[in-house]
């Protein structure tokens, strides 16, 4: 696992599943991953990003972001 993974969270009991996220951070018992909330089409909203830690275990790697946001 590595920063700009994309996971998707296979917990059914948690909130977000089966949310993708995107690895920020690599911790010694999973990873600090965000969601991105892209603006609305009006632009009334600005791109965002929820963030979430996660267990390894609770996880899935997916793919890789190609393109990253700041």
């Amino acid at each position: 696992m590595q920063q700009g993974d994309i996971v998707q969270i296979i917990d059914e009991t948690h909130p977000w599943v089966p949310a993708l996220l995107v690895v920020d951070e690599v911790k010694s018992w999973g990873v600090q991953a965000y969601v991105i909330v892209p603006q609305k089409n009006d632009g009334s909203e600005q791109c965002g990003q929820y963030f979430n830690r996660l267990t390894s275990d609770k996880i899935k790697k997916v793919g890789k972001v190609v393109i990253g946001i700041a």
